[in-house]
């Protein structure tokens, strides 16, 4: 992580923390902002109230999980056209230099910061804030920080099961936030982890947020768009799901499932119309004022016109009607072509500026459950069926029986394709199932392995950090 960004984290922070106390005091009674200290906006209940939720500002980041992280990871599978407004990224020919990878990078690292910072002032501040509040703060900010972190290694590292035991690179693990007088320390050139240590780590912080967070919140906005017990389940069975310890992603699915507070619209266009229904488990949000603004929302990159149409999705759209019905609703309802060009896109985001981000929804948790029942029995697993037919009968037509676990697990598999196209999924689901990616336009095919199916570590980075070692091939 660059100076830069500390700083940026420092002087955002104050910044947030200024505007909360202007507004509780007389205008004429504020003292000169450079009077107004950290050690001030930890001072009262509400100041730091204000402050936890200025980690999911952090969250926004228009290079990260403001939405530009989800595309990073479709615009390389096999659903979506190369994208031209990408550049090199998109199909597969960056370079160590490409200027994509350093926004994202230094976007989710900046987002971690933002956390750590947080959690740093807290623990220096403790007991001022209600004790329960406090340890649902520390709860937020470890969900976030893991979520951050495991976008960051599944991108910028092959995927866990690329070597035995994980021991391959994956990225620095970042826990601290430096600031002004130590941000230069030979100490802060951290090296990369394995990506066995980094999701190690990403599952301390889960664990650790599923005992400190609420089951849920009083209002329908905090429910998705704050971090709650089952968001953190959620994502930690998808990080269990990855490593391949299917009893405990089973486990974790489980335990969000009969826990009762989510279920499934009766359309799959309902999530994304209304972002607050219960199948929303956690969303970045976002609103018209508060998003992360024309060039980076997703609906802008994903959306036809009047949207910024970036991303044409020919290749979903052209998957068989064997394995994709011509009337299934995921199609009719969520795809449509522009009489303008005539290209396919999706419209899972209408509200262009204002989509909020799907982080986890219900159908994902249903189908980890069903998929790691499969790999954990081995059987045509009857719950397994039950769980992925729950999830497919909403849009077409439910599968009746299937002769093997071979079988049952790919139908799986493609259930995911088809419900959670482009929301950043595809492309690790293909890698952890030690798969490439097809030819597409001017993409040419990766097989499984290929450095060119991770993002490279920035140039920058590299060059300001002699710790760091590079991806192999850049």
């Amino acid at each position: 992580m660059t100076h830069n960004s500390n700083l940026f984290w420092k002087a955002a922070l104050s910044a947030m923390l200024l505007t909360t106390a202007s507004s509780c005091d007389k205008v004429l009674d504020q003292a000169p902002p450079a009077a107004f200290t950290t050690a001030e906006g930890y001072s009262t209940p509400a100041r730091i109230a204000s402050s936890a939720l200025g980690m999911y500002d952090g969250l926004q980041n228009a290079e990260f999980l403001g939405g530009r992280a989800l595309i990073y990871a479709d615009i390389r599978a096999d659903d979506v056209d190369p994208a031209a407004y990408f550049g090199t990224l998109a199909n597969n020919t960056q370079l160590a230099s490409d200027g994509t990878a350093q926004l994202a990078w230094q976007g989710g690292y900046r987002t971690i910061y933002s956390v750590n910072f947080f959690l740093q002032e807290l623990q220096k501040n403790t007991g001022i804030a209600p004790a329960d509040l406090e340890a649902q703060y520390i709860g937020e900010g470890k969900y976030i920080r893991a979520l951050t972190m495991f976008y960051l290694v599944n991108l910028y590292a092959q995927p866990y099961n690329y070597t035995a035991g994980a021991t391959h690179l994956g990225i620095p693990i970042q826990l601290v936030a430096p600031d002004a007088s130590n941000a230069f320390d030979p100490a802060q050139n951290l090296p990369r982890a394995t990506v066995a240590e980094v999701y190690a780590q990403i599952e301390t912080d889960l664990n650790d947020a599923i005992t400190r967070l609420p089951e849920t919140y009083t209002t329908a906005f905090s429910k998705v768009g704050r971090a709650t017990k089952d968001a953190a389940r959620a994502l930690l069975s998808r990080v269990e799901l990855y490593k391949g310890d299917y009893a405990k992603s089973a486990q974790l699915a489980g335990d969000v499932i009969t826990g009762g507070r989510h279920a499934l619209n009766a359309s799959p266009l309902t999530p994304f119309r209304t972002f607050t229904t219960s199948e929303s488990i956690f969303s970045v949000a976002q609103g018209t004022s508060d998003n992360p603004n024309t060039n980076n929302a997703i609906g802008q990159h994903y959306g036809p016109s009047p949207a910024r149409a970036d991303i044409t999705i020919t290749p979903y759209i052209n998957i068989p009607v064997t394995q994709f019905a011509a009337d299934d609703k995921r199609r009719t309802l969520l795809t449509t072509q522009s009489t303008a060009n005539n290209r396919y896109y999706t419209i899972k985001y209408a509200a262009i500026s204002a989509d909020w981000v799907p982080i986890s929804r219900y159908s994902e948790v249903l189908l980890n459950r069903a998929e790691s029942l499969v790999r954990t029995t081995n059987t045509v697993n009857p719950e397994a069926l039950t769980l992925l037919n729950q999830v497919r009968s909403r849009s077409t037509t439910p599968y009746v029986a299937f002769t093997s676990a071979t079988e049952l697990l790919n139908a799986i598999l493609l259930e995911r394709r088809l419900e959670l196209a482009f929301e950043g999924h595809r492309l690790f689901d293909l890698l952890r199932n030690k798969q490439g990616t097809t030819a597409r336009g001017s993409a040419a095919a990766q097989p499984y392995g290929s450095p060119r199916l991770i993002m490279p570590i920035p140039l920058r980075e590299i060059q300001q950090n002699p710790n760091l070692v590079q991806n192999e091939g850049y």
